[in-house]
């Protein structure tokens, strides 16, 4: 004798596989932001090792701020790094035609000799910035709203940012987490 499912059954069964969708969806959309965060981490790097390039050639001081009214440290690295997309965060929609970062720069650190610095591990050398900001962007410290305004590029990445430090690691940190080692000055 066959014997169908009833009625019940499959509204049984469908509702389990609702309830275990339910559960798993949000770790599939976490996923999803994973590889942008990584991108953003890469290039971070990259922009990190012109960076340390740049202290090299020129006496072992990192580069200034801004040099002339239309360009900045971004301008002065892109013969270390060779490429504009690295300054360019996948999580951010392209739209300024010109030359333009989405990182910052710390700003504490611009004329100031390697040899200066005594936490280089825990120093801020950069990180995400507001999007499409002319090359010149820099920071000297975050923004006062930055651990509440889910706008600020400190939520870029699953509610935290990408930030890269003297010693040239790469660290994300969730903006109401820093750690107190964490340093904006050399000294």
């Amino acid at each position: 004798m066959k014997r169908a499912f009833t009625l019940v059954e499959v509204l049984i069964v469908i509702a389990v596989v609702l309830v275990l969708a339910a559960f798993l969806w949000p770790m599939f959309e976490r996923a999803k932001g994973s590889p942008r965060r990584s991108a953003c981490q890469s290039n971070l790097k990259q922009v990190g090792l012109g960076f340390l390039q740049y202290v090299r050639d020129y006496d072992e001081k990192f580069p200034p701020a801004r040099i002339t009214s239309a360009s900045g440290w971004a301008d002065v690295l892109l013969p270390y790094t060779k490429s504009l997309q690295l300054f360019q965060c996948p999580s951010v929609a392209r739209t300024a035609p010109r030359f333009a970062s989405d990182y910052f720069y710390n700003r504490r650190l611009a004329r100031v000799s390697l040899g200066y610095l005594q936490h280089s591990a825990w120093t801020f050398m950069m990180g995400d910035g507001i999007d499409n900001a002319p090359p010149w962007n820099s920071w000297l410290q975050l923004p006062a709203d930055a651990r509440t305004n889910r706008n600020s590029p400190s939520w870029r990445h699953l509610e935290g940012a990408n930030y890269g430090f003297v010693d040239g690691h790469v660290k994300w940190f969730k903006p109401q987490a820093f750690p107190r080692q964490v340093r904006w000055s050399p000294q």
